[in-house]
């Protein structure tokens, strides 16, 4: 059956088959699953692989071979975004772990609900080869909060409802914020694929804040949301250029989109501490009898007044 694909290609080798002629082994996903695709000398001279992982389009014939599908492909295309409706579509479930699904599934919809140009903003940053896939696994902190794999994806998932909620609420004149705020939030802690990693610390991990690696990494697709509007990339640099301030330096921001986030950032971060009632007066007894006390946690900053009065 031949046949055309969209697929992100994740994998690129020599293969000596049964016969002893030697081929390019591709490895194909998508979100339902992966296929290993085959290219035949006679097809080599018009197919050119472009580094992995990307996104491409593949025509070719699907075969069985001991019980399995694989496909020998007879073309393969690089595809930009604008070329491709779905990033999420193209993100191999399989690499994500269970833990971190619902988010996978929370991003999906997100991706499908954005509108134009923020919708193809989205696509660029999920189709890039150094944040779509490592977005699937990377961890959150260390030993803070979300700190199993995939719990990055996790901690910037989790309020995204609550984002555009915030923002409605406080700015209902405003139709572009709430979908700032929330790809604000999705996108706040991305530095963290340079600084914090799936298993271990990256090499020079603590060199820069992980703020900091958040614009280097967006640099390139804020450029392509800036040549379709101006307006739309300078809310998004306003936001992530205040959360990379030092906390207490920060002042109210111009854009309440920033400090919705940041307060959402910090809500999600809590989500660690789980003392109850118990733990407090327990504290509070062990405090009267004459034992050390915990220390203090650090006060959370001032609401903006806009926040203040939708409480």
């Amino acid at each position: 059956m031949t046949g055309t694909g969209l697929y992100l290609l994740t994998g690129v080798g020599d293969h000596v088959g049964h016969s002893g002629q030697s081929c390019l082994q591709l490895t194909l996903e998508d979100a339902t699953g992966r296929i290993i695709g085959f290219v035949w000398p006679e097809s080599r001279p018009h197919l050119v692989c472009p580094a992995t992982p990307a996104p491409v389009a593949v025509t070719g014939l699907v075969q069985v071979f001991q019980n399995h599908a694989q496909l020998k492909v007879r073309t393969l295309a690089l595809l930009d975004g604008a070329q491709v409706s779905s990033a999420t579509a193209l993100l191999p479930r399989r690499r994500c772990p269970d833990i971190a699904l619902p988010g996978l599934e929370r991003l999906s919809q997100m991706e499908q609900g954005l509108p134009d140009p923020l919708s193809g903003f989205l696509r660029s940053v999920l189709l890039d080869p150094a944040i779509g896939l490592p977005f699937l696994r990377c961890r959150a902190s260390v030993n803070h909060h979300h700190a199993d794999v995939g719990g990055l994806l996790m901690h910037s998932t989790e309020m995204l409802d609550l984002a555009a909620e915030l923002t409605r609420r406080i700015i209902p004149h405003d139709a572009w914020s709430p979908c700032l705020a929330q790809l604000g939030y999705l996108l706040h802690d991305l530095g963290k694929l340079k600084t914090v990693g799936e298993l271990r610390r990256p090499h020079y991990a603590r060199v820069v804040p992980h703020e900091f690696a958040t614009i280097e990494l967006l640099a390139p697709h804020l450029r392509w949301l800036e040549q379709r509007d101006l307006a739309l990339a300078t809310a998004l640099r306003h936001l992530f250029s205040y959360l990379a301030a030092p906390g207490k330096t920060r002042t109210t921001p111009s854009h309440v989109v920033a400090e919705i986030v940041e307060k959402l950032d910090q809500l999600s971060a809590a989500s660690h501490n789980r003392r109850d009632l118990d733990y407090l007066l327990e504290g509070s007894r062990r405090a009267h009898a004459g034992e050390p006390s915990h220390r203090r946690p650090a006060p959370i900053a001032p609401l903006h007044p806009a926040l203040r009065a939708a409480g």
